[in-house]
């Protein structure tokens, strides 16, 4: 009997080995789960931090006045949602439409009631910078603008890519191509609110360059790159769209410069088109459909800048025909401009 476990192991201890590992690995899942919950926990907090911290940074900074001299106004920073640090309030951003500045309690009941001014007069572009002409830094990249900013506040936010080294700078980027990963042979729908990303390639929408052309005056510039590194461009003096209600009619146009020969003028008056909207005056085509691009369309066009991406020729590729002919180009970028800074 002692032989027949030669060389063999004990049932018993095999049997206590077993239960002793899957209790050892029992605890060691437990403790991994206590972990990952822990670990949760903080990354949420994180991230509500994160987004308080973002929160004070976009709030305007304000000051209290009182009849003698004015002093700043601290930020509060609560400790439990609710608290402010002694002597200190929180600071509105706006003042209430209908409520005067001096609705504002002060820390010390025996003080007059300190005044909230919560916009600077009359504008501030360093803060709210209206246009890409306000950017103080003067560098190409991404950036948040205030269009519509006045003494009444900011306006809607607008994230636009500016350029700031063609002529002098001060560019909303309104269209830029250069490697094909994005497809513009896009719907209607698209080409109105905009697609693509920020800093890589994008259309911005037509209703964002309507309610910048239509509010303050714009130039519009086109560069372009072959695939052989040469590079041109286009300018025109005035740049104006109307709304959806007129099909983002091409209304105003001014004076041509540029290298690239004026073929832009051609599409003057035309309303846009899309493969699912034809406006075009090109009877039985669709040119939107025929070029593989939305565009202001008349016969087709005589440049098509949202064209199919490629070192290859046809009306369905990219091309200003007055430069290339049909060949594909290898970069496009459209920029307007606001042509007078606006008084602060």
């Amino acid at each position: 009997m002692f032989g027949s476990n030669v060389g063999g192991q004990n049932p018993q201890l095999m049997v206590m080995s077993t239960t002793s590992l899957v209790d050892r690995l029992t605890s060691l899942e437990n403790r991994l789960t206590l972990r990952d919950e822990e670990l949760s926990r903080m990354l949420q907090q994180m991230l509500t931090n994160q987004q308080e911290i973002l929160k004070l940074l976009k709030q305007e900074p304000c000051t209290t006045v009182d009849s003698a001299q004015p002093t700043p106004c601290t930020e509060s920073f609560p400790t439990d949602g609710t608290q402010n640090p002694p002597g200190t309030r929180r600071c509105a951003r706006y003042p209430p439409a209908n409520s005067s500045p001096e609705q504002g309690s002060s820390p010390n009941a025996n003080s007059a009631p300190a005044k909230i001014v919560g916009y600077p007069e009359p504008h501030n572009s360093d803060l709210y910078p209206r246009s890409c002409r306000e950017i103080p830094d003067g560098m190409s990249g991404e950036e948040t603008i205030y269009p519509s900013a006045g003494p009444t506040g900011p306006g809607e936010p607008l994230e636009v890519y500016c350029d700031q080294d063609f002529e002098d700078g001060g560019w909303i980027v309104i269209q830029n191509r250069f490697d094909g990963f994005v497809n513009f042979n896009r719907s209607w729908e698209k080409y109105r609110d905009g697609f693509g990303d920020i800093g890589t390639e994008y259309w911005i929408g037509l209703d964002e360059i309507h309610r910048l052309t239509v509010a303050v005056p714009h130039e519009i510039a086109f560069v372009a790159e072959s695939f052989q590194g040469e590079r041109r461009w286009a300018r025109y003096s005035l740049f104006e769209i109307g709304g959806e209600t007129d099909r983002y009619r091409l209304d105003k146009l001014g004076v041509y410069s540029g290298t690239l020969g004026d073929e832009f003028t051609y599409n003057k008056g035309m309303e846009f088109s899309t493969f699912d909207q034809d406006h075009d005056k090109f009877a039985n085509v669709n040119c939107a459909m025929r070029t593989a691009a939305g565009w202001w369309h008349r016969s087709c066009t005589r440049i098509n800048l949202n064209g199919m991406y490629g070192n290859e020729s046809g009306v369905r590729f990219t091309y200003w025909l007055d430069w290339l002919h049909l060949q594909g180009l290898k970069r496009t970028r459209i920029m307007i401009r606001e042509i007078k800074k606006r008084r602060k």
